[in-house]
């Protein structure tokens, strides 16, 4: 630690005495060995034959606590500690903020000594290093007009003042001098972040002060001018929005894309689903006359899968859109699209009774495609799935629960093949000796990471011989596959027709034999 002295003069003088007060004043400076090494570093590299750096006033009080302070930053920072921290790799970091407990302390003043952690649990220092900024992060429950409402905020202190974002919209600077700030309200990421910076600068005008606990200006203004006056309406026009957005299945915390042009896409809803401009889809009349999945790409970033019926759009992605579609059989195809002139829309039967049985309606469109719905909700697929909307006899269901394995293979979103196995195992409690749904569901516990038990590897031996009998080579196959005998399951396969070879290709068990090792 080093210390300096200088002295100063004091005159003091009136009518009798002129008397010259000498005081002596010491300042400090905190060399443990982390900053020493820092210091010699930037020396080194800078070519510069003397460094300067500040130090501090010391107060009487100061010099004793200083000192024990010193010891112990010497203590954990020996020479050798930090020779052996330049050849060992650390997994945690932790940081140490000197001289923290003192009244005083200054957050960005103050030195931050970081210390890392190898896997043997030795704490060895790494760096000095200095805070310029501060970043918090909060989720708080706020209550505006009787109504709680969830907000996340990030506070971001800085020596001069603060800035606070809040729900990512709306930012507040705050300079902590001045005891002023100012307020900026961003571009629209998503409806409902941006209607909570809405009414919370509505709150601040009509209150003077934020509904947070723990977000205080310390008697500080915020600059509040021009169009925010007219934040009500404003407030309103999104409600209306946001009420249209639900319907057709865009929810609020949809996060719009930075390129995507707002009052444009806004506008086009407001047009189509509220006015009933249904001429800017280029949709011929006769085919808003009937029940029908209707495919919208309301820009280049924003693709609807919806329903028209009873005249009017839902989202398909619905339990109201499941309702109605259940009065009807499979759908197999979206009908039409917005950009197409000419489009060929699918009829559906008007009494879903003369037709068995009834089947998910999503039953037979591709997950790949599905997802780029922008109102795309996987809850609601399983939903479709279940008994009051799906037979599970049907021949679509085994059909439906591969696409959903091979795009579990694609995103390892466990979900997917977690409705795949859900739907073999309904389907082989109605038909236990189905070979092919005791194939998916034992494929999918090996994904799964599961190994087979000794009574399912006899099954599957005891599934091999009854195909072997009846000459079903792919199940042979598929059953070595399940096994792990690779060898075996390749010599099978090289013997199938050209035909079945290019269709158990497409299947996820030969995708799964592939990766065998």
């Amino acid at each position: 630690m080093a210390i300096t002295k200088t002295q100063g003069k004091i005159a003091a003088k009136n009518s009798e005495t002129d008397t010259t007060i000498v005081e002596q004043l010491a300042y400090y400076r905190m060399l443990a060995p982390l900053e020493v090494k820092s210091l010699l570093s930037h020396f080194n590299s800078s070519e510069k034959k003397s460094i300067s750096f500040n130090f501090k006033k010391l107060k009487n009080e100061d010099l004793k606590p200083l000192c024990h302070t010193f010891r112990e930053e010497v203590d954990k920072q020996q020479s050798r500690s930090i020779e052996a921290s330049e050849n060992n790799e650390s997994t945690h970091y932790k940081a140490d903020f000197v001289n923290m407990k003192k009244e005083a302390f200054n957050l960005f003043e103050g030195m931050i000594h970081v210390y890392g952690i190898p896997d043997d649990g030795i704490r060895l220092p790494v760096e000095e290093a200095k805070s310029d900024e501060l970043k918090i992060r909060k989720n708080e429950v706020v209550y505006m007009n009787s109504e709680s409402t969830l907000v996340t905020y990030q506070i971001i202190e800085t020596e001069e003042g603060f800035k606070v974002v809040i729900e990512d919209n709306l930012t507040l600077y705050f300079d902590r001098r001045k005891k002023s700030g100012v307020f900026h309200l961003g571009k629209v990421k998503s409806l409902g972040s941006y209607m909570k910076s809405l009414r919370l600068i509505n709150y601040y005008i009509q209150r003077n002060k934020f509904p947070f606990q723990s977000l205080k200006l310390s008697g500080g203004t915020l600059n509040v001018k021009g169009q925010l006056q007219q934040i009500e309406e404003e407030i309103e026009s999104y409600k209306e929005l946001i009420d249209i957005c639900t319907q057709i299945g865009l929810r609020e915390n949809y996060i719009f894309d930075d390129k995507e042009d707002l009052p444009s896409l806004f506008n086009a809803i407001i047009n189509i689903f509220k006015n009933k401009q249904y001429s800017l889809l280029n949709i011929r009349q006769e085919t808003l006359e009937k029940t029908e999945i209707i495919n919208i790409e309301l820009s280049k970033y924003v693709k609807l899968a919806l329903v028209y019926a009873d005249g009017c759009f839902l989202n398909l992605y619905s339990e109201e859109a499941l309702k109605i579609m259940g009065r009807y059989s499979s759908i197999t195809d979206l009908v039409s699209n917005h950009e197409r002139d000419t489009v060929e829309p699918v009829m559906l039967p008007v009494n879903r009774e003369n037709h068995a049985p009834k089947v998910s309606i999503f039953a037979s469109q591709k997950i790949e495609e599905m997802v780029k719905d922008t109102n795309f909700d996987f809850e609601i697929i399983k939903l479709s799935f279940g008994d009051e909307h799906h037979d599970i006899q049907a021949d679509l269901t085994i059909t439906s629960s591969l696409g959903y394995i091979d795009f579990y293979d694609k995103t390892l979103d466990e979900n997917y093949l977690e409705l795949a196995l859900d739907l073999n195992q309904r389907y082989l409690a109605k038909f236990p000796e189905d070979d092919i749904a005791k194939v998916n569901i034992y494929l999918i516990k090996l994904k799964q990471g599961h190994e087979l038990s000794e009574d399912e590897q006899t099954d599957l031996y005891d599934m091999q011989e009854r195909a072997e009998i009846n000459k079903e080579q792919t199940i042979c196959f598929a059953c070595e596959v399940l096994l792990k005998n690779k060898t075996k399951a390749k010599r099978i396969f090289a013997t199938l027709p050209d035909e079945e070879k290019a269709e158990i290709m497409e299947f996820p068990i030969y995708r799964f034999y592939q990766d065998l090792e």
